[in-house]
């Protein structure tokens, strides 16, 4: 039994998790070459997965949150570079469009981000401006009846894949009370005049997720690319981070569930002293512990992702639910590695490909360190979701 989940959803988790064993010979190279397949990433298109939280009558699956963050899991289960990809797209980019995108924009950018020829991009990052994300350098100058947009963002998730990237960019001069003041979202076609994608990042892990540098020199648009209100983009972030936090929380799990169960499978048939391992406490113990730590996070996400569904205020829950997983993710990743001891350490087996996958859960979309002051400061103010 799963408390926030319904049938339904199971049945879209299961469906994926079935399609997602078709990869696994593939992974591999992908991995080695640094990229996710084209006709992948199309095949996510056909099968909804894209759109999945877009609502029906904008050509999506109007799928609920919980269940896009059990596809999440069951993605990172098999491929964690693939769900880092889908759940920019899909939880991010898609959702800061629904939310806050003009009709023009729908139309415009929403069918090439379900379909497959592409996936969303959301620039925030600057090489001087990671968690502290209100200090943002990149500008945005009225030019005519449009704007002009320069500056460099930095660790941009699917910049290679992506016909368009929201990029966050300041219109006036930097206010130190106020930090947040004219930060304004921006609907970017990375094809414009002035967009240059840097090389791709050499990375510990994710090796076939794309992260690169975006560099915006001059890069004229529309006024029409404006996405919600001129100055009020860092709320608009903010609000994309939270849900993108729950999937991050869902990825840890599927990292975690994944590298437990090659674990505890090698344990049964690896005999030492006589013994199959898994006889011995030091062995079943962690084992143990990674299993019962793996269901308390995902009922985390889950009541995370329930409260989003609802309308109802999930900060804190999203920051206690990545937080929570994706250091379980650390603890479980490290656990399966020390069962298989030296084949741990070998590309033989995925444990030591999770491990090293699973390490940027506690980084990207904010730090462990910035969940503990989301969580905090929720806890000063009184805020919670009752």
């Amino acid at each position: 039994m799963r408390p926030f989940v319904a049938g339904t959803e199971r049945d879209l988790a299961s469906a994926v998790a079935e399609w997602a064993l078709s990869l696994r010979e593939r992974i591999p190279a992908a991995e080695k070459a640094g990229e996710i397949p084209r006709d992948v990433i199309r095949e996510l298109g056909r099968l909804g997965v894209l759109g999945m939280t877009v609502p029906e009558p904008l050509g999506g699956l109007g799928a609920s949150t919980v269940a896009f963050a059990l596809v999440l899991e069951e993605l990172a289960a098999a491929w964690p570079s693939l769900a880092v990809a889908v759940a920019v797209n899909t939880g991010i980019v898609d959702g800061t469009l629904v939310r806050h995108g003009t009709p023009e924009q729908l139309r415009r950018w929403l069918p090439r981000l379900i379909d497959g020829s592409g996936l969303g991009a959301f620039a925030l990052s600057e090489p001087s401006s990671g968690s502290d994300a209100a200090s943002l350098r990149a500008t945005a100058i009225r030019d005519g009846d449009g704007w002009r947009l320069n500056g460099r963002k930095q660790f941009i998730t699917n910049a290679r894949y992506a016909p368009l990237a929201i990029v966050f960019a300041r219109i006036g001069e930097t206010d130190p009370a106020r930090a947040h003041a004219g930060i304004t979202a921006f609907a970017v076609p990375l094809d414009a005049p002035g967009v240059v994608i840097g090389t791709a990042e050499r990375k510990l892990g994710l090796l076939a997720s794309d992260t690169s540098a975006l560099v915006l020199d001059g890069v004229r648009v529309d006024r029409d690319a404006v996405v919600g209100e001129v100055g009020k983009g860092f709320a608009l972030a903010l609000a994309a981070l939270d849900g993108g936090r729950v999937g991050i929380a869902a990825q840890s799990v599927g990292i975690a569930r994944a590298a437990i169960a090659i674990a505890r499978d090698y344990a049964k048939h690896r005999t030492q002293f006589g013994r199959p391992i898994v006889d011995f406490e030091g062995v079943r113990f962690p084992l143990a512990r990674s299993e019962g730590e793996i269901a308390a996070a995902r009922l985390l996400f889950l009541r995370a992702a329930w409260l989003k569904d609802h309308g109802r205020p999930f900060t804190r829950e999203a920051a206690m639910a990545k937080l929570y997983a994706s250091e379980m993710a650390q603890r479980a990743t490290h656990a399966a590695v020390q069962t298989l001891g030296g084949y741990g350490y070998m590309r033989e087996y995925a444990v030591e490909r999770y491990a090293r996958d699973g390490r940027a859960t506690t980084i990207y979309e904010g730090t462990s360190e910035i969940q503990r002051l989301v969580i905090a400061r929720s806890l000063l103010l009184g805020l919670q979701a009752g």
